[in-house]
């Protein structure tokens, strides 16, 4: 599991990079993959339905596949203290909602999917089911927003950039989980396409994509670098494997300048 990065690339950035390590409730997690993970018949009935439905509509109606981002403890180390409201945007399951929801007062959730918004429900938050990239009615409405693990599978990312941006209240902090290298797909019903938005990111070692992301998508948005990190995005298992991991981008950015003249 990789939480380090060359610091030397990521000079470009002039952003501190906050080091994280595995904790208590990441290796509790890593222990519990084993039992967690699905046997044959879940596996077999996920594929069945691919046919006609995402992996997201499935995952949320089976339950299959708990995510884990970072803990509420490592998100208290790069978010500090309890802050107002969050706007958690595509919290899927609601795993990684949970530990960020801990350092806030209120949450909002996203969701497009109809069977995670369900999910979401039951766990008690306020969920909005659409895509909010074209809404204009959040202008300064949150204290956070949340993207963990979206821009890569929604079809216009910089749009939804573009939104987040405007729902954050002056000094409001956008919360980012990007997977890099950076590789992008939509379900189309249960068929992966191309989204309509590409982020302009290019570069496969980590930490060039982050600089790529960073540089183009973020600043420009009139957002500062508050910390970055690296960390690994994790996925409960199923026949094949135990666990799955990829190798996630962690970006705090506050919100600067006059959030009106945001495209």
């Amino acid at each position: 599991m990789q939480y380090s990065a060359d610091l030397s690339l990521l000079n470009a950035l002039d952003a501190p990079f906050t080091r994280l390590s595995m904790d208590e409730a990441t290796a509790e997690y890593l222990l519990n993959s084993e039992a967690a993970r699905h046997g044959a018949l879940i596996t077999w009935l996920h594929r069945a339905m691919r046919g006609f439905l995402s992996d997201f509509d499935i995952n949320g109606y089976l339950g299959t596949y708990p995510m884990h981002v970072l803990s509420s403890d490592q998100w208290e180390t790069l978010l500090g203290d309890r802050r107002g409201r969050l706007l958690d945007v595509g919290a899927g399951r609601g795993d990684a909602t949970l530990a960020l929801a801990s350092r806030f007062d209120q949450v909002v959730v996203t969701e497009t999917s109809h069977a995670m918004a369900k999910r979401l429900r039951k766990q008690g938050y306020e969920c909005l089911e659409e895509d909010i990239s074209q809404r204009e009615d959040l202008y300064e409405s949150f204290d956070a927003v949340s993207l963990l693990n979206v821009l890569d599978r929604c079809d216009k990312p910089l749009s939804l950039l573009g939104s987040a941006r405007r729902a954050l209240k002056p000094n409001g902090l956008l919360i980012i989980a990007l997977v890099l290298p950076y590789h992008a797909f939509v379900y189309d019903r249960g068929s992966p396409r191309a989204p309509h938005e590409r982020l302009p990111i290019a570069a496969k070692e980590w930490e060039l994509a982050a600089v790529q992301f960073i540089s183009t998508c973020l600043i420009p948005l009139g957002l500062e670098i508050v910390t970055l990190s690296r960390a690994p995005y994790l996925s409960g298992g199923d026949t094949r494997k135990a666990l799955y991991e990829l190798d996630d981008l962690i970006v705090i950015a506050r919100a600067k300048g006059n959030v009106a003249l945001v495209g």
